[in-house]
This record gives C-alpha cells, structure tokens and sequence, in this order.
C-alpha cells in the first residue's frame, strides 16, 4: 500500500504539469490569434477590359498570400478563369466576349482573410465597339430628334454624357435610350455616371483617326457611313468613305440609320 500511495504522489507533479503545459500553449495560441491584426487594402481601381482575350495581372499593394487570403469570384463567372493569386499579385485569363445583347459583363474579385472581405475588384468586359445592325441617331419620340442638344465643340464623351443624363435634365421626360446610337455605346461601361470611357465619337475624333490612312483592312473599311456624337443644326453629322481612302461627312436626319463605332476615351479601341 505504501508503495502505491508514494507512486500516486509521484506521478502527481507530472499530472499537473502536462496539463499546466497543455494549458500554457492553448493559452499562447489565443494570444497569437489576438496579435494577427487583419488589415484591409487600400481602394483599388475597377478593371475595365475590351471584348478581345486577353491575361491580366493586378498588383496588389502587399504580399497578402502570406497572410492567409484567398480570392474568389463574386457570380463564378464562365469568362474570368484561371484566378491565381501569388504574393502581392492577382492573375486571371479572361474569355472573349462575344455576346452582342448586352453591352458589358462583369464580376467581383473577392480577397479574403479568414472569412473577412479586406478588398474587393470590379472586373468588367465591353462588347465589340462595332455595332451589328445600323441604329438610328435618335427616335421619333426624342425630345432632341428635330432641335440640337450640343455643338461642334463638344467632345464626344461631353456629348454622350449630355445623352446620359438626359433622364435628370427633362425630369424624366427624355432618355438615353430614345437615342439608339448613343445608347449602343453608354451600355458598353460598367459605371457611366462616373466614367463615361465608351461613347459615340465626336466628327472631330472620327475624322483623326481616319484621315491621312488607307481604311483597307480597318473597321471604317466594313461600312460606308457611321454616325459621329455631333451635330449640325437639326441634323446628325454622319461620316461616310468613299473611293477607299477618302472620308467624307454630311447632315444626315437623325431617323436615318447608320452604323455605330464606340471609341474608348477619344480614341477607336479596335
């Protein structure tokens, strides 16, 4: 009996150790997941892509890899595969659009943080600029079909964002949407209230990238007349091609209908 008691006293000590111990490092885990300050990342720009395939890398402002994030896709979309991140940057392949109903897709890339959103990535995708029937520039119902809305000196993002806004200047009584060569445009960006970068050209910026070039082999090259943003008095300025290799323009009734080129901030984005 003796012998058992002063083995029970003896192992005691151990007992209560280990478990001490156990105790100790359960506690010291806590701790280190107390001290892990989850950080957000700064506000990052939206990606604006065009219709064609393409691999696009976005770098982040830190090595967030190593903090245990992990980054998914908001709707799971078909078109963005392959999203990788590694380290401090974010990869993916995005699919061509080919889709013509709608002027753009999008989706969210989601980076995460043990269950935590600490930023987030608006990716969308225009349609081709090119639009796949003639559109007419305004609608017999528009309040600007008969009387002008602009002047020559507006650009063509000004001039389609006057389209835009429409809605709020006539107290709904007008909208973009009477306005079929405008709207082919608008439709193409994700935020148009904010970043108008698709819009109908002005004359002045079709007649730039067009002068002084050969339109064979160019999307001029498709067609023969396109609508341009501006106006002249009542009516629309078309341009149109002939011969080739020489544009020309001409007021044309804004019920006529003609073909659509978005361009992508003052410039065709082919």
């Amino acid at each position: 009996m003796k012998k058992i008691l002063f083995l029970v006293m003896a192992l005691l000590p151990l007992v209560f150790n280990s478990c001490s111990e156990d105790d100790i490092i359960s506690e010291n885990e806590e701790i280190a997941e107390e001290e892990v300050e989850i950080k957000d990342l700064p506000e990052m720009d939206n990606v604006s892509l065009d219709y064609h395939p393409s691999d696009q890398v976005i770098e982040l402002p830190r090595d967030v890899e190593s903090e245990g994030v992990t980054v998914s896709l908001k709707y799971d979309s078909y078109w963005i595969t392959q999203l990788e991140l590694n380290g401090s940057t974010i990869s993916f392949k995005a699919l061509e659009n080919t889709e013509s109903e709608t002027g753009h897709r999008f989706d969210t890339i989601f980076i995460n943080n043990r269950g935590i959103n600490i930023g987030s990535i608006c990716v969308s995708q225009a349609r081709k600029p090119i639009s796949p029937t003639r559109l007419v520039w305004a609608v017999s119902s528009a309040i600007y079909r008969n009387k002008a809305l602009g002047d020559l000196s507006m650009s063509g993002q000004e001039m389609t964002k006057a389209i835009y806004d429409l809605e709020k200047t006539t107290n709904g009584k007008d909208s973009y949407k009477n306005y079929p060569a405008f709207a082919y445009c608008i439709e193409m960006n994700h935020d148009p209230e904010n970043n108008m970068e698709w819009h109908l050209p002005s004359l002045h910026e079709m007649g730039k990238y067009a002068n002084g070039q050969s339109y064979e082999g160019t999307p001029f090259d498709k067609h023969n007349y396109w609508w341009s943003a501006s106006e002249n008095s009542l009516n629309g300025n078309a341009f149109s091609l002939y011969a080739g290799s020489t544009a020309s323009r001409g007021a044309e009734s804004k019920g006529k209908d003609w073909w659509v080129m978005a361009f992508r901030n003052g410039k065709m984005n082919e």
